[in-house]
């Protein structure tokens, strides 16, 4: 109301009057001691502030953090006048300037206050009405501005009244604000001391579910809504970890699975997902499809689902670690008050949960905790480091002195028929050609001439022994005329006598020219020429031979032919190394044995172990240099080495179709156990020995 200036005015009307201002002031002063909304607030100070003064509109605005204002409430702004641009900016500057002089003003209708600046108009008051402007000062600092537009043709000498008016109003809605500031402000230490009771117990455990329960239950109490679960990826897959009011989260239960579905839905689209009520057309249909489905199991009138993305997770292109879900079945707080709480309530859930989530994948935990804690005890790192490289190498020298471990020595070889022979010529001579049919791997018979070689010394011998039978046949032809012709009985007995040392001599060249051609298999109508025949029934193994032989000079000591019995036993015949044998000799003493194992290992099949057995009596008693083996750079011991026998497993035994002549294989022979550090490293023991020890 308003109080006329008329001094004839009824003394009980002006008593009336200040019993409603009065009224008016002690309801604003209950009003601004209450804990109400400001819009609650500032919607009843206005109502009461134009009652007071009987103004048409009013409005109340509010310096926000930014240090602008803002429009707390308003009644019936829109009939001064502000919808046009124009008087907008001008009201606007006029609010400026009042927030930056804080004190009461008063502008009568369309005046300015100021210059224009920047093609923008003056500050003013461009309505009908007068502006009364008054400043709410919270600690000697502009908080906001009551603004009432007055009817005009007022007594001006009422206006200082209705500021005085204004003032006492503005100082309670001072107090209004200086106590929602306190009151924040313990709201806030309580919500801190909350906030910091949560993040210390959500980082107390590294367990997943421990922190998910943690996280929903205070959450719960933090956020003021009525659930909160927690979900965490593994892999493809959301595991729903925790819900808040439940000792057990049931995976089987159709509420968990739908929930599962949705968090699913969320993580992989990434963004926050609100629901207040109305459905969004915005969002994936894979996420509305979700939504929909659970909401129809759960009936939550308010729902938020917020991925938890930590700070070492924002280079990743892979969905967040974990997600947040709340919701609220009767809403009680504003949803931005909800949200707010719960974006604070997730940034300290993050990182929490990304540890354990990491935590549980680091493999074989049970085994590194207890040595940490080991490490801890022994005083640090760098201590238990020593000590424990100081146990490892006494554990490891203990091993190799007391732990037995088979010693083996390696040694090369060739896969051979038992039976075989090879084939050398009686005579120096040329390698003529070889009987039609002869290849390699073909078949051949005992006695089956094989090559054809050509000696011209024995020619020579051949010729003469015939020359000289011949020259004897013809002498004893002769003397037997004779002694038929002779009168004298001396003629006659001389001549028989002749004949009879001519018939000697005849004989034995032709026994000397038979032994020759027996000896070479002489071809009789070719002399110098002679068959080199196969010694026994078998395969022709050698390859290349006509390439390599033919019109070749040979001697006898040159082997020409390999010839084996391929459908019998095989061995391998072996070459061990000189530095080897003395092991292996001994390991028949070691073991008490007759025979000792051998590993084996094909040239043609290197993924495969077979088994063999070497026996004393196939180890030859002299070390052979191996000229014709330039690999080997010391003189070897031959042995062969068994690979048949009851006494070898069958799935141990080398298979038929492997047996190919001259197949090289890798053998090490089993000498025993010993102790393991010996048994890997004798040739280094021996070595030091034989340079060092020995030479002292």
């Amino acid at each position: 109301m308003s109080i006329d200036p008329n001094p004839q005015t009824n003394v009980n009307l002006i008593e009336e009057t200040r019993r409603q201002i009065n009224r008016l002031f002690d309801e604003v002063a209950h009003l601004s001691e209450m804990d109400v909304p400001p819009q609650d607030y500032f919607g009843e100070f206005l109502k009461r502030a134009l009652q007071g003064l009987a103004a048409p509109a009013g409005a109340v605005w509010i310096r926000t953090p930014q240090g602008h204002l803002q429009l707390q409430h308003q009644i019936n702004i829109r009939q001064v006048g502000l919808e046009v641009e124009t008087n907008r900016q001008s009201h606007d500057g006029l609010l400026r300037q009042a927030f930056q002089q804080a004190r009461p003003l008063h502008i009568p209708p369309h005046s300015s206050t100021g210059q224009a600046e920047g093609g923008a108009p003056p500050p003013g008051n461009p309505s009908d009405y007068d502006v009364l402007l008054v400043p709410i000062v919270v600690e000697q600092t502009v908080a906001g501005l009551v603004e009432v537009w007055q009817t005009p043709g007022r007594n001006p000498q009422a206006i200082p009244g209705f500021q005085q008016f204004l003032a006492r109003l503005a100082h309670f809605a001072s107090l209004y604000m200086r106590n929602r500031q306190l009151r924040t402000i313990v709201g806030q230490q309580q919500l801190w001391t909350q906030l910091e009771a949560f993040a210390r117990q959500v980082h107390n455990s590294l367990n997943p579910m421990e922190v998910g329960y943690m996280v929903v239950n205070e959450g719960r109490r933090l956020i003021e809504c009525d659930r909160v679960s927690v979900g965490v990826r593994q892999g493809k897959k959301t595991r729903v970890e925790a819900i808040s009011g439940a000792d057990v989260v049931e995976k089987r239960s159709n509420l968990v699975q739908l929930m599962r579905t949705l968090m699913d839905e969320v993580l992989v689209w990434g963004e926050k997902l609100v629901y207040s009520g109305a459905k969004d057309d915005t969002l994936p249909p894979r996420v509305i499809d979700a939504l929909d489905s659970y909401l129809a199991e759960s009936n939550s009138k308010f729902l938020v689902a917020m991925p938890l993305k930590d700070e070492r997770e924002k280079e990743s292109k892979k969905p967040s670690r974990s997600l947040l879900l709340m919701e609220c079945f009767d809403p009680t707080g504003t949803a931005d008050q909800l949200i707010a709480r719960m974006e604070v309530v997730g940034k300290h859930a993050a990182p929490a949960l990304y540890n354990a989530v990491e935590h549980r994948r680091i493999p074989m935990r049970f085994i590194w905790q207890p040595i940490a804690k080991v490490q801890e005890g022994l005083g640090g790192k760098a201590k238990a480091i020593w000590i424990s490289i100081g146990a490892a190498v006494a554990i490891l020298l203990l091993v190799m002195i007391f732990v037995p471990y088979p010693l083996k020595m390696s040694a090369q070889g060739q896969l051979l028929p038992v039976v075989r022979n090879y084939i050398f010529t009686p005579n120096e001579g040329v390698v003529k050609d070889f009987t039609q049919g002869v290849e390699p791997t073909s078949p051949v018979s005992e006695g089956q001439p094989l090559i054809l070689m050509y000696d011209p010394q024995l020619e020579l011998k051949i010729v003469q022994l015939m020359k000289e039978i011949q020259e004897a046949q013809s002498g004893i032809e002769s003397l037997t005329a004779q002694a038929n012709q002779a009168k004298e009985q001396s003629d006659r007995v001389k001549a028989i006598a002749e004949k009879t040392q001519k018939q000697v001599q005849r004989d034995f060249k032709q026994k000397e020219l038979e032994s020759l051609r027996s000896r070479t298999n002489s071809d009789e109508l070719r002399p110098g020429y002679f068959w080199l025949k196969s010694p026994l029934t078998g395969t022709v193994l050698n390859w290349g031979f006509r390439e390599n032989l033919v019109n070749k000079f040979v001697k006898p000591s040159e082997p020409l032919l390999r010839v084996g019995d391929k459908d019998q036993r095989w061995e391998i015949e072996l070459k061990i190394p000189q530095k080897h044998i003395g092991q292996i000799l001994y390991a028949f003493d070691w073991e008490k044995k007759e025979e000792l194992d051998v590993d084996l290992l094909l040239a043609s099949a290197p993924t495969q172990t077979f088994k063999g057995k070497l026996h004393r009596r196939k180890i030859a008693g002299e070390a052979s240099p191996t000229k014709d083996d330039p690999s080997e750079t010391e003189p070897v011991v031959l042995a062969t080495i068994r690979i048949d026998g009851n006494d070898i497993k069958d799935e141990d035994r080398l298979p038929r179709h492997l047996l190919v002549t001259g197949t090289e294989v890798h053998t090490k022979v089993r000498c025993g156990n010993r102790a393991m550090g010996y048994s890997l490293f004798y040739g280094m023991w021996e070595f030091f020995y034989e340079k060092i020890v020995f030479f002292f």
